[in-house]
């Protein structure tokens, strides 16, 4: 099953409704923004972080923000995180950078995730490939990712 697969099933059985939007191939949230014509807010960016102590997490905020390293470390108990690298990333979520979904990943890792997300009325996210997008309510990924919000 690959992930875009695997995210279907979970959207499938947890009853959320969602739209796939195809488009050209998206490596940033400004790109993926343009082309389904939304604002960045409304796009979803996920990040693969490991803890000092070596604990793959995912960060999970909207495209116009930027991590505040210091609230994710503290979130996840920690002193430091950075950023995975791309192999890692491939091999713990199922895909690349920059078309990491904020759920469904390969692996069971923390999700951790800024609030303002819920509050959006619907969200655009990257299901493991960069041609297209899965549109849903934004209130849906409290249910999907049982995330501990930062």
């Amino acid at each position: 099953m690959t992930l875009e697969e695997r995210i279907q099933k979970i959207l499938r059985d947890d009853g959320i409704t969602y739209e796939v939007v195809s488009h050209e191939p998206v490596y940033t949230n400004p790109a993926m923004a343009e082309a389904l014509q939304v604002s960045d807010a409304e796009t979803v960016k996920s990040l693969v972080l490991v803890t000092k102590e070596g604990e793959m997490i995912v960060m999970v905020l909207p495209g116009d923000r930027r991590v505040d390293w210091k609230a994710v470390a503290y979130a996840a108990g920690s002193k430091k995180v950075s950023f995975a690298g791309p192999e890692i990333v491939r091999e713990t979520v199922g895909c690349d950078v920059g078309c990491i979904p904020p759920f469904g990943h390969v692996s069971s890792m923390a999700i951790y995730m800024d609030k303002a997300l819920i509050d959006t009325p619907y969200i655009y996210f990257n299901p493991g490939v960069h041609d297209k997008s899965y549109k849903i309510p934004g209130t849906a990924l409290k249910s999907l990712c049982r995330p501990v919000f930062v």
